[in-house]
């Protein structure tokens, strides 16, 4: 038979059918800038055309069907407030110094904002800061040129999670059990601002990649991080919001996760989001987490698409090509039991990765990894 493109192949996977081979999914912040050429990060996160063509280089030269190009998870919030530290080499949140000091105002200050962003929507279009647009600049020169062979994933988080990046994950956390009256105020604004404010954006991110494929993280979906009270509360919220992202962008596009939790609550997402077919996918952070990749297709294979079985923090890593392809193969054997299944890491890979580690994969995939 005819070869599939990485495209026609993520997208028979995504639609729960079996492709030609298993589909590689692949992409990397600091891994696209170190092919870019860019000698500095911080030019690299201005620089669209270097953005482009770093996650270029790393799509083709590794084979990769399905990626995201992107730089950091803070760049679509800064023009909520968030900021960032841009050093040598990350990026990271900027806290300041005065906010380790549990202070009730801070969340009063920003629900005048959030009042502000119903009001006009317009105003806080992330494109209006600098490295926003860059990114949006370098997503349609991306799908100009591979956007017709590889699927192009964009995503943000929902709008509980936006607000606690934009004022600080660990700080909304702390302060929700020291001021009792705070849930209240924070539900009004993501069921109100927030909700609308993400949504809007999930819609520009797909639009500017010809609507291929929104991906959500749902990485607070972690056995050891929330409760039962605020994993219930946060679900309610995300349930509405990526209903409210499917009508938005049509019904035809997939909506995948991204669960780069340690401690994965798989059965609670496939239960509140798996079940009413809201998402197209499970991808989750095994092996390496509490959740074996066997379990998952046990419990999930049968139902819903996944990917999963790259270690990338591991054997792809600190391995050898050798430890490498012992890890694909295994993972395709016990993938072949799933409706469909894709090749996937945790989470973005890590600059310096052996290149022939990489290399490895598409080529254990292409000899093993074929349904048909």
């Amino acid at each position: 038979m005819v070869e599939m493109t990485g495209l026609e192949r993520a997208l028979t996977y995504l639609n729960g059918e079996k492709p030609d081979k298993m589909p590689i999914w692949l992409e990397s912040v600091y891994l696209a800038w170190q092919y870019s050429g860019t000698p500095s990060l911080r030019e690299y996160l201005y620089d669209p055309k270097a953005i482009a063509l770093g996650h270029i280089r790393v799509a083709e030269k590794f084979r990769v069907d399905i990626t995201g190009v992107n730089t950091d998870q803070w760049v679509m919030y800064e023009i909520l407030g968030a900021e960032v530290e841009i050093l040598d080499h990350v990026v990271q949140a900027k806290i300041p110094p005065w906010r380790y000091r549990p202070d009730r105002n801070v969340y009063d200050r920003f629900f005048e904002k959030a009042e502000k962003i119903e009001k006009n929507l317009n105003e806080f279009d992330p494109r209006k800061c600098r490295r926003a647009k860059a990114l949006f600049d370098a997503w349609k020169i991306v799908a100009e040129k591979i956007g017709k062979k590889v699927l192009l994933r964009q995503g943000i988080l929902g709008p509980a999670a936006t607000l606690a990046l934009t004022i600080g994950m660990t700080e909304v956390m702390r302060d929700v059990m020291i001021f009792p009256d705070l849930m209240g105020t924070l539900t009004r604004m993501v069921r109100g601002p927030l909700m609308e404010w993400t949504v809007d954006v999930a819609y520009k991110m797909v639009e500017a990649v010809n609507f291929t494929n929104f991906c959500m993280g749902f990485s607070g979906y972690d056995k050891s991080l929330l409760n039962p009270e605020l994993r219930e509360w946060l679900a309610q919220l995300d349930l509405e919001y990526l209903k409210k992202v499917r009508e938005r962008i049509g019904k035809d596009v997939p909506i995948t996760t991204h669960v780069c939790s340690w401690d994965p609550d798989l059965d609670f997402i496939y239960e509140r989001f798996g079940k009413p077919k809201l998402v197209n996918e499970l991808q989750f952070y095994a092996p390496g987490s509490t959740y074996p990749l066997e379990k998952a297709v046990e419990n999930f294979g049968d139902k819903i698409p996944l990917c999963a079985g790259i270690d990338h923090l591991g054997p792809l890593f600190t391995g050898t090509p050798e430890d490498v392809e012992a890890m694909v193969k295994n993972s395709i054997e016990i993938g072949k039991k799933c409706i469909s299944f894709a090749l996937g890491p945790g989470c973005g890979l890590s600059p310096n990765t052996p290149e022939e580690n990489l290399l490895k994969i598409s080529e254990v995939r292409d000899k093993y990894g074929r349904f048909k």
